[in-house]
């Protein structure tokens, strides 16, 4: 046979995919005429498409040697891509581009190159040049929204994944990549969408249910949540570590311990090195050894020296008891606790005096410091049953709940409805009777620790915690007459509505609404799903409760939770509060307040954080007068500049 014929025969097996015998053909053609370019660029193709990439390399240089083409360096620096050598492979697409400036794809391989050496910055700039060169180079717009994605820039990203899905809606790629975009600006809603058509374009991607199974997650869907990622697992066969570490973070976060260890167990045996696995595997480990348990994100003192104080004249059987009451007290209020993923839950307030707004917004203390917000002795209370309602919650008759000798519990409180005609009218009263003069702080997250194992794996980073600032609780409600758990602190749904889009804005107003009702959906079904952890954690504590042990000491171990759970009669404050346990002599004497009716107690307080840099807006009652003086002193006050004051339109007589 001739050059010609064992060439086009090459041809025709290569095409066929027949690339082994396709390389026989292109050897035979070589060794009659050694001389052809062509020949040794398509035994170079056929090498690569079997992956042996340094015999596709070296069969380019041979065809570059006799004829120097754009294509052949092209090619070249895909095979050294693939061997990871970015740095030749991008000399060979310079000198493929030197020889043909609109070479698209050699743009957008650089770029490709540019983006695995972290150079995005560089990598977008080709991306730009080769969608210039050809408009509708769907993988350009993908690659560079995924460079922006590694800046940070998820808007842009979006933009770009969108002009992506334009050219071609049926890469499931894309819309997994723009999921990730939406994840990083908080919209799981909307990630949740893109992940789904993802999956219905591929039925068996397995990294779109797993970063569903995150997104979920997010929105307190937990249950969801395992389910996407159980799928995954069986995709890969059961051999994705961060699937298993994203399961057994949320386990973790719901206290299944022992399913979390399973999946962690799992996640390192895929992969040895996993430190962060390995690491909350550890911290598991001390939880179930009961060393060092205190919860998760509270800074508040140091629950194994709080425990012994109070169990220090039991027997080691009673400590055995009591050590399971204090855990179980530990797990309920994780389950309170306002996180990171509460992303629904912005918009707290603390509902106060005119007069007290402007010390906190306006004093400094010795001339130079801001006041600092107080946390007031639950002596404070406007309900006279403070403190009563869990243990006749927990205890069959009623019992004397007597308060701790040693130790105090200081509260701030703070309610999900900003704008409430209920709040102010019991709060903030002018001359202790005037109804609607209070006022209402909205205050920023920041005011408080939201620290807390996300359960959530996305950077492999971990929150960080201001040592100063303190965790933020939900209430809950009980109703002493029928024995029940009725709810807990949340905000009120028709407060979604009251947004900018559907108040003022006309455009897209029916897609605005079915996306804040999908909102409310998802944000009752994960209030319901803590409402019953902590009936169940409740059921488990009324078990764990020992007739031998005084209940005495049940009050005292449940000090930190007590204050927490309130009379059903106030289920319409919908409470939040920051709780602190301090000794008396840890804290300041209130010389404005009288002594409590028996005359004997002083009332306390302890210093938090002052309010600068944590004011979202204010609210001013429907008859608290001088808001215009307070927004224009508040435009010259450190801290406030920013701060709008707006007047409540709650109807009062």
């Amino acid at each position: 046979m001739a050059v010609k014929d064992w060439f086009e025969e090459g041809l025709a097996l290569h095409n066929l995919g027949n690339y082994e015998e396709a390389i026989e053909c292109y050897d035979k053609a070589i060794e009659l005429d050694p001389d052809y370019a062509g020949t040794y660029y398509n035994k170079g193709i056929a090498l690569g498409k079997l992956e042996k990439y340094e015999a596709a390399i070296a069969c380019y240089d041979e065809a570059i040697e006799l004829d120097p083409d754009p294509v052949t360096y092209y090619n070249k620096g895909v095979a050294l891509g693939n061997l990871e050598k970015y740095e030749a492979a991008i000399e060979c697409y310079d000198k493929a581009i030197k020889a043909n400036p609109d070479y698209a794809s050699a743009y957008y391989t650089k770029g490709i190159a540019l983006r695995k050496l972290g150079n995005y910055e560089a990598a977008i700039e080709c991306y730009d040049k080769a969608i210039k060169v050809n408009p509708d180079h769907a993988d350009a717009y993908y690659n560079k929204g995924y460079a922006l994605d590694d800046l940070g820039k998820y808007e842009a990203a979006i933009e770009c994944y969108d002009e992506a899905i334009k050219l071609n809606p049926e890469d499931a790629d894309v819309y997994y990549n723009k999921g990730n975009a939406l994840i990083g600006l908080g919209n799981c809603q909307e990630a949740i969408k893109c992940y789904d058509k993802a999956i219905e374009l591929n039925p068996n991607y397995a990294k779109a249910y797993c970063n569903k199974g995150n997104a979920l997650n997010r929105l307190g869907n937990y249950q969801e949540a395992i389910k996407c990622y159980d799928k995954s697992i069986e995709l890969t066969g059961a051999n994705d570590a961060i699937t298993y570490n994203n399961k057994g973070f949320l386990l973790y976060y719901l206290g299944e311990y022992e399913k979390a260890l399973d999946c962690y167990d799992k996640a390192i045996a895929l992969n040895p090195d996993y430190t962060l696995a390995q690491k909350n595997r550890e911290e598991i480990l001390q939880i179930l050894k009961d060393k060092d348990n205190k919860y998760l994100s509270s800074d508040y003192s140091d629950y194994n020296k709080f425990f012994d104080e109070v169990t220090e004249n039991l027997s080691e059987e009673q400590k055995k008891y009591c050590r399971k009451i204090f855990n179980l007290s530990l797990k309920i209020l994780d389950v309170l606790q306002i996180k990171t993923e509460d992303i629904h839950e912005t918009n707290v307030a603390h509902y106060t005096s005119k007069k007290v707004s402007q010390i906190l917004c306006f004093d400094k203390e010795e001339g130079t410091k801001p006041i600092p917000f107080r946390l007031n002795s639950v002596t404070n209370s406007n309900d006279i049953q403070e403190g009563k309602t869990l243990f006749n919650y927990l205890f069959e008759n009623q019992k004397m709940c007597p308060q701790h000798e040693k130790y105090v519990a200081f509260v701030g409180c703070f309610m999900f409805n900003y704008d409430n005609l209920n709040q102010f009218r019991l709060y903030g009263k002018e001359e202790g009777t005037k109804e609607g003069t209070g006022i209402s702080i909205v205050l920023k997250k920041d005011f408080f620790s939201l620290v807390g194992k996300s359960p959530v794996k996305t950077d492999n980073k971990r929150f960080s915690e201001d040592d100063k600032k303190e965790p933020l609780f939900r209430c809950i409600y009980i109703d002493p007459d029928t024995n029940q758990l009725v709810s807990i602190g949340h905000r009120d749904f028709h407060t979604f509505y009251k947004t900018k889009e559907i108040l003022y804005n006309n455009h897209n107003k029916k897609e605005k609404i079915a996306e804040i009702e999908q909102q409310i959906a998802d944000y009752k079904q994960k209030i319901n799903e803590k409402i019953k952890l902590v009936k169940d954690y409740f059921d488990e504590l009324r078990k764990a409760i020992n007739p031998n042990v005084d209940y005495r000491v049940v009050c005292d171990l449940l000090l930190n939770l007590r204050y927490l759970v309130k009379h059903v009669a106030f289920k319409e404050e919908q409470e939040c509060r920051i709780i602190k346990i301090k000794r008396p002599d840890e804290s300041e004497p209130d010389n404005e307040k009288p002594k409590d009716e028996d005359g004997k107690h002083e009332r306390f307080y302890v210093k938090y954080l002052p309010l600068q840099n944590c004011v979202k807006k204010i609210y001013f009652g429907p008859k608290a007068t001088g808001m215009e003086l307070f927004q224009s002193l508040l435009t010259y006050q450190d801290g406030f500049k920013g701060v709008i004051c707006y007047r409540s339109t709650s109807p009062l007589a």
